[in-house]
């Protein structure tokens, strides 16, 4: 698996690594989108920092698309920080999912100054999010 979440008081960190599938993209989606928390979320919080890439296809960018744009009816107040590296424009392709959503979306190349932004209490410096798990 590429992917791990954190239920947090306020959200969900959502964290990629490695080479991400499709697949995987959609599976933590599911997660996220049909737990009973997600109607409360302030906040989901992606981290793109580890990934290598992402290979995906056009049926799964529609499903993603749709999966979004059913939660967003969902839980319409959500802000969605997305965290990448400098040179990581796959995010950006990410984030073109929200362009007209209600959803605060925004990019960030700096992990604290993101997690303030969410509400997010901000790690301490140096810092890695590790050990991550599905619940």
């Amino acid at each position: 698996m590429a992917y791990d979440l954190v239920w947090e008081d306020n959200g969900v960190y959502w964290k990629y690594t490695g080479n991400v599938a499709g697949s995987e993209i959609v599976e933590a989606s599911t997660c996220i989108y049909s737990d009973p928390r997600f109607v409360t979320l302030k906040y989901k919080f992606v981290d793109f920092l580890d990934v290598e890439a992402v290979d995906i296809n056009k049926d799964q960018l529609a499903l993603i698309a749709y999966q979004h744009l059913a939660a967003e009816r969902a839980n319409p107040y959500l802000k969605n920080a997305i965290l990448i590296g400098t040179d990581q424009k796959m995010a950006y392709e990410f984030a073109a999912f929200f362009e007209k959503s209600s959803w605060d979306v925004k990019v960030f190349t700096d992990l604290v100054e993101a997690s303030k932004w969410v509400g997010r209490k901000p790690p301490r410096p140096g810092f890695r999010q590790s050990g991550l798990s599905r619940m």
